[in-house]
């Protein structure tokens, strides 16, 4: 009996111009049953009583009595009687629409359907499907008791109580109340959710009027002129309006009204009225929150593009406008090629299709920098970033796309800076590093061994330009050298911007090592030398620049940015000893210079650690031949290299901090000699040569101070030499310091003296104690030449000063004479004494006089 009570009503078809046999034909075909009850409409029969079944196209008679539903007018139409059917082919005079129930008896057979005819406007009341209900339970009673079976009366009001308790059930989950108001009598019937909208006690007294005095004044005008046109013109409303409850709140709430006939008379109106407050507040929350992301979308920097599967754009914020040139509207609706250049606005399609087929792209989750086409028709590159969405069961594409025409400029103004001169604008080392990288691994493909051509040119002077005509003139000379070595270069060969005023020139590909390219590389280098040294016109006049021009040709196999770099800066040392504007190609031999060079220069840890450095000591005497002191000399003995020569050492360790290591110790070690001739009765003094980079140490004046306290020394017992040279190259921060030990009682001597290019007003606001006189004019003392004005002014000068002089170099008592008549006063050379070692030092020490030294 399930089925009895739960199939609806469904609709057959809407009958137009037949009789009741094409009805019931049409019925019995469409529900499948054999048998078919017609409840009809017609509104020339009275409204109670009869009904007509239908086997097989016969008519049987039904006991009218037992169908008495007047009671339930909700089902609204007559019954027709049996005595008044006519099955023939008497067209009816409406149009009509027919809903059909199953009939079941008791055992659960089907034993037809029931068929009601409305007319075809005609809407439906909620009660009017519990009341066939009912009528279907009546009408199969009654069929089964035709039948001959039994069946238990079923109690029709309780039956129509919990349709109408499911119908107010239904209202109450929906928040939505029914209501129906008969015209004739005006009398208004509620559902109980009617009551709880409104805020009242369900049975609550209620009439149309004071229905109406809930609503708000305008939603009660338009509900008055629903209902009348509803009476009047048969028509429907539907509404939203603000309902104020009784307890004071209001809701909003959208109202619905129909009328119902009773023939073609509207003798009711009924309706629904939903509370929807909630809903509305969601749809404004909703509506805010699209507003609220439509308004952080359209501010966005980004332009945010959506398409469906075809490639049409269904939506685009506003920063379009500003990155594709297009507004939304105009884009909306448009293939989304229409912002691709080809090839990518010819294939986009496709790729789309091979996705949707095969699951797998490349830019789907993936940020890609694609060109994008502005609607100028300028391309321009873009950022785009692809992800898949979902849309009302729909798939689409949501596209963010950066506009990074100023992001690549920057990126390429940062490149520029890094790997090209700001001045020149030729590439820099970094390039030149980089293309150099290149070359080595296109020299390591051939078969061939391949040699790689670099060439270092740096400028003579150039720094005195600047100083002298100041930096725009410097520049001046750089940017016309510039254009001069891309003019003379051949296409197989670059020039690079070095640092401060160098130039560098890199072969493009690996060459041969063959002899005609050897006097190529000649012919370039001395046209290169000579564009170089063409005037150049800046302070009214023409100059000529000079400049040293360092090559080499490296087989590629065994080359490396540090090796090559190495091999050009010992290249260019040796190319500015030359002279000015010399020209230094490196040979095989060379290179073999340059690997002893490279060798000593990562020495000195090792020296230091395995104590491969010691002292020679040359003593200094006086006219008496008394000792007054002795210049220490720094020897090494290298393991494999054997005893290396100052003179090649020290300027190597001038290039790094090295010498700095290299002063600590030989201090140090001095001050431990010192000691020891104290120790023994002969205290003496030790001349320490000092580097320039090592005096302008901040640190200097506390480092040779502790040395003293730590052995216990005077500040008299060291000599602290300096060179000519050092002084004058950074004379105001040679002057702070040795001011700054003069004041600690150490005392200084110039060495080398008359080799630089010192001034007599420095050298008298120093705390000098003694001048050098370089053992290159004591060699000009000879037999031949008795009288050398430059020592006699050297020592005049000294005079003049106050201060002592030390002659270098002496080698024969004829210069010793020479010295000592012109007023020199100690002397030092190999006619004296050969530098000695250690234990042998001490020795002629403790064996000589010691004469105090006569300090200034």
């Amino acid at each position: 009996m399930e089925d009895q009570v739960s199939n609806r009503p469904s609709i057959l078809a809407n009958i137009s111009g037949f009789n009741f046999r094409s009805i019931a034909e049409q019925a019995t075909k469409i529900s499948g049953c054999r048998g078919v009850v017609l409840i009809g409409l017609d509104a020339k029969y009275r409204a109670d009583t009869v009904v007509f079944y239908i086997i097989d196209g016969k008519a049987i008679a039904v006991d009218s009595v037992e169908l008495v539903i007047s009671d339930y007018d909700y089902l609204s139409p007559a019954i027709m009687q049996v005595d008044k059917l006519v099955l023939d082919d008497t067209p009816l005079h409406y149009d009509f629409r027919c809903l059909a129930k199953q009939l079941f008896i008791t055992d659960g057979l089907p034993v037809g359907c029931i068929v009601m005819m409305c007319e075809k406007d005609q809407a439906l009341t909620p009660l009017c499907e519990p009341a066939m209900e009912i009528a279907c339970q009546r009408i199969a009673l009654v069929i089964e008791k035709k039948r001959g079976h039994s069946c238990p009366i079923i109690d029709t009001n309780a039956l129509l109580h919990q349709k109408l308790e499911l119908l107010n059930e239904i209202g109450s989950i929906s928040k939505t109340g029914g209501w129906e108001v008969e015209l004739a009598s005006g009398t208004l019937t509620w559902t109980d959710e009617m009551f709880l909208l409104y805020g009242l006690p369900i049975g609550a007294p209620i009439d149309l009027e004071a229905s109406l005095s809930y609503f708000s004044s305008e939603t009660k005008t338009d509900i008055r002129a629903g209902i009348n046109k509803a009476i009047a013109e048969g028509g429907e409303y539907c509404l939203e309006g603000f309902l104020n409850r009784a307890d004071g709140n209001i809701i909003r709430v959208k109202a619905t009204a129909k009328p119902r006939y009773t023939g073609s008379q509207v003798t009711h109106v009924y309706g629904a009225l939903e509370d929807i407050t909630e809903q509305h507040r969601l749809l404004e929350t909703e509506y805010n929150h699209t507003a609220y992301l439509t308004a952080i979308l359209d501010n966005l920097n980004d332009a945010v593009v959506t398409i469906d599967t075809n490639g049409t754009i269904v939506t685009a914020n506003r920063t379009v406008s500003k990155v594709f040139g297009y507004e939304p509207e105009e884009l909306e609706g448009a293939d989304v090629s229409i912002l691709m250049p080809d090839p990518y606005a010819k294939y986009h399609s496709e790729f789309i299709t091979h996705y949707l087929e095969t699951g797998r792209a490349k830019i789907i989750g993936v940020g890609r920098e694609l060109p994008g086409l502005h609607k100028s028709g300028r391309v321009f590159p873009m950022e785009l970033a692809l992800s898949e969405v979902i849309q009302d069961g729909q798939r689409q594409f949501i596209g963010i796309v950066k506009d990074i025409t100023e992001r690549k400029k920057a990126m390429e103004e940062i490149y520029h800076a890094a790997y090209f001169d700001a001045l020149t604008t030729l590439p820099n080392m970094r390039s030149f590093e980089l293309d150099l990288a290149k070359l080595l691994k296109q020299a390591s493909s051939q078969f061939n061994a391949l040699d790689i051509y670099c060439c270092l040119i740096d400028m003579d002077n150039f720094t005195q330009y600047n100083l002298s005509f100041g930096k725009n003139v410097g520049d001046k000379i750089l940017l016309t050298i510039a254009k001069r070595l891309n003019s003379v270069l051949t296409p197989d060969l670059k020039v690079y911007r070095g640092i401060g005023d160098n130039f560098l020139i890199l072969s493009s590909a690996p060459i041969g090592g063959d002899e005609q390219s050897h006097e190529q590389i000649n012919k370039l280098e001395n046209e290169l030398n000579k564009a170089i040294q063409e005037p150049i016109a800046f302070a009214e006049l023409s100059h000529s620049v000079t400049a040293a021009i360092s090559s080499c040709r490296l087989e590629a196999s065994k080359a490396s940015y540090e090796r090559i770099n190495g091999i050009l800066s010992f290249a260019n040392k040796r190319a500015k000893k030359q002279g000015l504007g010399s020209l230094l190609t490196l040979d095989k031999s060379a290179f073999q210079d340059y690997n002893r060079y490279n060798t000593i220069s990562h020495a000195f840890p090792a020296a230091f650690e395995n104590g491969e450095f010691y002292l020679m000591l040359q003593p200094q005497l006086d006219m008496h031949n008394r000792v007054i002191g002795s210049e220490a000399l720094i020897r090494w003995e290298h393991p494999e290299l054997g005893n290396i020569s100052p003179v090649e050492f020290i300027p190597i360790a001038e290039e790094s901090d090295a010498i700095i290591d290299i002063g600590n110790w030989v201090l140090n070690d001095a001050c431990r000699l010192l000691k020891r001739c104290r120790d023994m009765g002969k205290p003496t003094r030790i001349a320490v040569n000092i580097s320039g980079r090592h005096i302008v140490r901040a640190d200097f004046p506390d480092t040779v101070k502790k040395l003293i306290e730590d052995w216990q020394l005077t500040p008299h017992a060291l000599m602290l030499e300096i060179t000519e040279t050092t002084l004058v190259s950074s004379i105001d921060l040679v002057r702070e310091r040795m001011e700054e030990l003069g004041q600690l009682g150490f005392s200084f001597s110039i060495d080398d003296f008359g080799t630089g290019y010192s001034s007599l007003s420095y050298l008298k606001e120093l705390p000098i104690s003694e001048l050098k006189i370089d053992r290159y004019f004591v060699d000009e003392i000879t037999l031949h030449n008795d009288n050398v004005p430059i020592v006699n002014s050297i020592i005049d000068l000294a005079l003049a000063l106050g201060v002592s002089t030390v002659a270098e170099g002496i080698e024969s008592d004829f210069q010793r004479d020479y010295l000592l008549k012109k007023g020199c006063e100690y002397f030092q050379g190999y006619f004296f004494s050969r530098p000695l070692p250690e234990k042998a030092w001490l020795d002629y020490v403790n064996g000589s006089s010691i004469a105090p030294y006569r300090h200034t």
